[in-house]
């Protein structure tokens, strides 16, 4: 079962990410699609699948066959985060956004919930007893459901985690069949296979990821803004925990990165004169903020008083 939403914790050095390879390469921006969330679902009429996972893998088929995007492998997108030991419970937050986009190489992250996943109308079912022997057997049999799907999406900048594009969108189809439901909820193997696309929840899910891909807007993604390179010192260094002199009020964000950087003056043999260069000896991520200040963590390196630090970008 793949889920993996919203992360609690970032474990490991970054700087040891394997990044995951690219379905396609567009030369448009970098996309990943997660797992949506089927946390609102209220039943599990549509039996023993995953209705999240199955949406994301037909979302990223989709998006591969516009060729806006360079999409990443939802496979080895799972093998990184699940290496990393990152917890699953629902939404990307801005955390989240600014961790996953940094473990996995994507500038943009698709995600959403799935509002509603139910049979919204039904017809037939009991006709045949008005017909004799087996022609009032089979009537009796025919039943029409209608189910609905509704969804929300959101495209999240994983450098600075915001929301770049928002939008919700809800298909209805029906289905009719002899075995007293039109929608099964079954499959074998992935999404993608033809079993699944073939059965009536297949269909519906996958035009809903086809209406999701043809909303997505690359325009959008492309003009959000990076963010301004933040910098400020190391007030106080007690082992991988650090506190910083900047905070919210210039603009640090729980999640952010920053390279620790350390001022060395070397001589230039040419011309005598002194150099002053700035060495990366680190990287930290913040993990809570207030007005003037940062709480972050060592993530590698080394970090002491003094040290200068700035935003990654």
């Amino acid at each position: 079962m793949r889920r993996f939403l919203t992360i609690a914790t970032f474990i490991g050095a970054a700087a040891l990410v394997a990044v995951p390879q690219t379905v396609t390469a567009a030369g448009g921006p970098t996309v990943a699609v997660l797992d949506f969330s089927t946390k609102g679902l209220s039943s599990d009429w549509y039996g023993q699948w995953e209705p999240g996972v199955a949406l994301s893998d037909l979302l990223t088929d989709q998006i591969v066959n516009l060729g806006k995007f360079n999409v990443l492998d939802r496979k080895n997108l799972d093998a990184t985060l699940n290496e990393h030991h990152l917890g699953a419970s629902g939404e990307v937050d801005q955390t989240t956004a600014i961790t996953a986009g940094r473990l996995i190489g994507a500038r943009y992250l698709i995600s959403g919930n799935i509002l509603q996943l139910a049979q919204t109308g039904r017809s037939g079912g009991g006709g045949g007893s008005y017909l004799p022997g087996v022609f009032g057997a089979v009537a009796g049999s025919v039943r029409t459901d209608k189910t609905t799907l509704k969804v929300a999406v959101r495209v999240v900048d994983a450098k600075t985690g915001q929301i770049v594009q928002s939008f919700t969108d809800e298909i209805s189809q029906s289905a009719t069949s002899l075995s007293g439901g039109g929608f099964a909820g079954y499959v074998g193997g992935g999404y993608s296979n033809q079993q699944f696309l073939s059965s009536s929840m297949g269909h519906l899910v996958n035009d809903e990821a086809g209406r999701i891909a043809a909303k997505l807007d690359p325009d959008k993604f492309s003009s959000a803004p990076a963010g301004p390179i933040l910098t400020g010192h190391v007030l106080q260094a007690e082992g991988t925990d650090i506190i910083l002199n900047i905070g919210s009020g210039k603009g640090v964000q729980v999640g952010m990165f920053f390279d620790v950087l350390r001022v060395k003056q070397v001589k230039d043999p040419d011309s005598g004169r002194m150099l002053t260069i700035n060495q990366h000896v680190g990287t930290i991520q913040v993990t809570s903020v207030s007005a003037d200040t940062s709480e972050a963590k060592l993530m590698s390196g080394k970090a002491l008083a003094r040290d200068t630090v700035q935003s990654q970008q």
